[in-house]
């Protein structure tokens, strides 16, 4: 079942727009202390009308739970959903099904499969329909070679199935998880605190500089001292930081003048930057903003943000990232070029986000006026000149 053209016509009204900016700053705030997540789940799911909601990260392959968060969830239905691996999967139409599902791109169960497709199995029978629940949203979080990360969330009978306005704030609180789990991987730390906020910096292995809202370092960790000195992928510039290229700088500029200005100027998106070492392999920096949330404001004096450089991960979703800060583009737009920078077709493309071919073509024309392509070809160029030095 299609999503529909008008899921990409909804806007925050002025209180979501606060809501979003309270939550992704509690989000931005487990990079640091991942013990927050139970508290952040628990308001995410609150807010967006949820009456449950998990946050699992795994290792692959082996599949061992690094992280295993849940709001809402009563403790003997919590104990056995692991009985009911098999049910879910099928609920969701096969393994084969949900791996196909993009990664950072929220599905609803009622949108996916008919009600009659689902509702004859143990699990059904068992958990779902004990608890009163009518619809469920899942999210693959990040999908790579050594961890899997998934957020789900499940709709009581009492507020109706899951609608225009939980998908679309979902899908602006999407790109600020991701981000923020893999800040928290290159850290990997239990917390930081404001005392030994540098200490615990430098036994990171990913480079990190913090800077002020105009890219003056204020200070950098031993990993990106090294980088500046070779690397390519960071570099200082006269006490200014830039990145492997022009267009990434750029971009990297505009994401730190987002950062400082808070949150609500955060609800659009993640911030990534695709950028490239001197011989040529790829690089992503990763921003996270330090004047804002009840645990970054006061770690760093005079810095507004931490940048983090570590080998690039999921690139086309970064590409899709700098293209969205330079041009402007919402998060429906980015989804599209995102799509069709790697290499689909227009009908694929709706297809895969599961639009009207129509809205699809909406979309085009509107990326065509931004970023200034007159062609899908143009626009597959565009990408490709983020993915190396400028």
């Amino acid at each position: 079942m299609s999503f529909g053209g008008s899921m990409s016509k909804t806007t925050e009204s002025p209180d979501d727009a606060e809501l979003l900016s309270r939550l992704i700053g509690l989000v931005y705030d487990c990079a640091l202390d991942p013990s927050g997540w139970e508290r952040t789940l628990d308001e995410i799911r609150r807010d967006l009308g949820f009456c449950n909601g998990m946050f699992t990260i795994w290792t692959a392959p082996k599949g061992q739970p690094l992280l295993n968060v849940t709001s809402g969830i009563p403790e003997e239905y919590a104990r056995r959903i692991p009985d009911h691996g098999a049910d879910i999967i099928a609920q969701w139409g096969g393994a084969e099904r949900i791996a196909g599902f993009a990664v950072g791109e929220p599905k609803v169960l009622s949108w996916e499969r008919p009600r009659s497709e689902w509702v004859d199995t143990a699990y059904y029978r068992d958990w779902i329909e004990p608890q009163g629940i009518v619809d469920l949203m899942a999210v693959a979080i990040t999908r790579d070679k050594d961890t899997t990360c998934s957020v789900g969330f499940a709709r009581h009978r009492s507020e109706g199935a899951i609608g225009a306005r939980q998908l679309h704030l979902a899908r602006l609180l999407v790109p600020h998880i991701q981000r923020t789990v893999t800040i928290s991987r290159l850290l990997d730390v239990k917390s930081i605190a404001a005392a030994n906020f540098s200490a615990a910096l430098d036994a990171v292995a990913a480079g990190v500089v913090l800077v002020d809202r105009t890219l003056c370092i204020v200070s950098a960790n031993k990993a990106a001292r090294a980088m500046m000195v070779g690397d390519g992928a960071m570099i200082d510039r006269r006490g200014f930081l830039a990145l492997g290229g022009t267009a990434a700088t750029t971009a990297l500029r505009q994401a730190v003048g987002q950062a400082n200005a808070g949150d609500v100027a955060l609800g659009r998106r993640g911030i990534g930057i695709p950028t490239a070492r001197s011989d040529g392999s790829p690089a992503v920096a990763h921003v996270l903003p330090l004047r804002h949330g009840e645990l970054r404001s006061g770690l760093a004096t005079g810095a507004d943000a931490a940048v983090f450089v570590a080998p690039a991960d999921g690139m086309p979703l970064a590409q899709g990232e700098t293209i969205a800060a330079l041009f402007d583009l919402t998060p429906a737009e980015t989804r599209v070029y995102t799509a069709i920078a790697d290499g689909r077709t227009l009908g694929e493309t709706a297809k895969t986000l599961g639009i009207s071919l129509a809205t699809a073509k909406t979309h085009l024309l509107r990326l065509f006026a931004k970023t200034g392509t007159r062609r899908q070809a143009e626009l597959v160029r565009l990408a490709g000149s983020f993915a190396a030095p400028l």
